[in-house]
């Protein structure tokens, strides 16, 4: 995850029995965060999820590079 104002942030987290992830970015006004990617497949283990999160983060970083 990195650190730097506005980069996207990776979330990973359980819910519904299940393993989930989301990508987020800081809102340009006010407070608060704006989800721009989420899992659509639910994972059975927190390291497979974090792991697939881990894959969509950085495409979305290279892709905001280009």
């Amino acid at each position: 995850m990195s650190t730097e104002p506005g980069a996207p942030a990776l979330h990973v987290f359980e819910q519904d029995g299940g393993w989930h992830w989301g990508i987020t970015v800081p809102r340009s006004m006010g407070s608060g965060f704006k989800l721009i990617a989420f899992s659509e497949h639910i994972f059975t283990a927190e390291d497979t999820a974090q792991r697939d999160g881990d894959r969509a983060l950085a495409s979305i970083v290279a892709s905001d590079g280009n």
